[in-house]
């Protein structure tokens, strides 16, 4: 039986990946602020010319490592109020391969105060140049329909955080 046990704890260990794996540089809790540029259209009952605005935004996450991955959870608020969609919050679920201090990574979730709840994604890439503090730059993307109108949203971002 005690064979058995050791089987299990190390494929545990395994599947976890907290055998012999080091944490990476950008596990743990965070809190951000990010200046952007969205822009957006509307079409159908309402038309709205692709335009741009420029904005900031909050996020706050946790990170945890997983063998050679990073996953984690990142709230946000993106403050565009000439965007279609005015102001924006959400929270996506992000995963990313930490290479020493640089994180390429991806980001889905969902988003939208208004006018209805929305799939939201991106792609982005953090450099941790202190310890506790990782610059970031991102794309966001996320669209709606409701009322006969589409709506869409691009959003290019550049922001800082402050790791726990």
């Amino acid at each position: 039986m005690s064979n058995l046990k050791k089987l299990v704890a190390s494929l545990v260990l395994a599947l976890t990946g907290i055998a012999g794996v080091h944490a990476s540089e950008f596990a743990g809790p965070y809190a951000g602020i990010k200046l952007g540029e969205n822009w957006s259209d509307a079409s159908g009952n309402l038309n709205v010319a692709s335009h741009g605005t420029t904005f900031l935004g909050l996020t706050a996450g946790y990170n945890f490592d997983v063998k050679n991955f990073v996953i984690g959870a990142e709230g946000f608020a993106d403050f565009h109020n000439g965007s279609t969609t005015y102001k924006d919050a959400g929270v996506d679920a992000k995963v990313g391969v930490p290479m020493n201090n640089l994180m390429p990574y991806a980001r889905l979730g969902f988003t939208g105060t208004w006018p209805n709840a929305r799939l939201h994604g991106g792609l982005g890439l953090e450099y941790k140049f202190a310890k506790h503090v990782s610059v970031a730059g991102e794309w966001t993307t996320d669209t709606s329909s409701r009322d006969g109108t589409k709506r869409s949203n691009n959003s290019v971002t550049v922001g800082v955080h402050y790791f726990f």
